[in-house]
């Protein structure tokens, strides 16, 4: 099963919808059997920024499309408005919950947990192992807080995530790890085995130092 990863794209004042149309022109290119969006996609309300993120409608994949919200969602005070936005486009939203993807005779369940920065994780329960997409590789890192990271302890395989930019601008990829425990790449927190993406836009100026962007395609093989 072929995981097309796409996360912070942060379209909005200065990223257009050809922006979007680069990045989904790419992701289908790859033909993956399944696409994860995994937050921080806008900066910006629904009335200023919904067109740009229109090309989103047309990623193709035949497991489906899916999206969880991340902190700039929030930061936009319309987080449940753009998780509706984002269904018109055909984009199934997953609010807390676990869906099960099958293809040929192998299944696998992904859940997604969507709390409110700051607020304590809820990850949706499962009784089977599963991948996980909260946006940030831990909303509670072991560094920063006596509680444990949100995915540990409850048999996920793999967790996705995103938020960290990679640093976006060096020398700041030396600061991420005060807040959270992964950069980028494939690392563990905890018992969960953790890739954080360095995400396909970036915040603020257009610019990236050391950290360029990142569409990772994740392959997962039945054991």
């Amino acid at each position: 099963m072929r995981v097309a990863r796409v996360t912070d794209l942060h379209v909005g004042p200065i990223r257009d919808a050809g922006f979007t149309r680069r990045v989904v022109d790419q992701v289908n290119g790859q033909h993956p059997d399944v696409v994860v969006l995994g937050g921080d996609l806008i900066d910006g309300t629904v009335s200023q920024v919904a067109d740009a993120l229109a090309p989103l409608g047309d990623l193709d994949a035949p497991l489906g499309v899916f999206a969880v919200r991340g902190n700039h969602e929030f930061i936009s005070q319309e987080a449940d408005a753009w998780m509706d936005h984002g269904e018109t486009l055909g984009i199934d939203v997953l609010r807390n919950e676990n869906v099960t993807l099958t293809l040929g005779s192998a299944s696998i369940r992904m859940a997604a947990s969507t709390t409110r920065p700051g607020a304590d994780p809820t990850p949706p329960t499962s009784t089977e192992p599963s991948p996980t997409s909260p946006h940030r590789p831990s909303r509670c890192s072991p560094r920063t807080s006596p509680r444990p990271p949100s995915a540990a302890g409850t048999g996920v395989d793999l967790q996705l995530s995103g938020h960290t930019h990679g640093g976006q601008l060096w020398p700041f990829r030396y600061a991420v790890p005060l807040q959270q425990p992964v950069i980028d790449g494939l690392a563990a927190v905890g018992d969960v085995p953790v890739l954080t993406s360095r995400g396909a836009g970036a915040w603020g100026p257009p610019v990236r130092v050391l950290a360029p962007p990142e569409i990772p395609v994740i392959t997962l093989r039945a054991g």
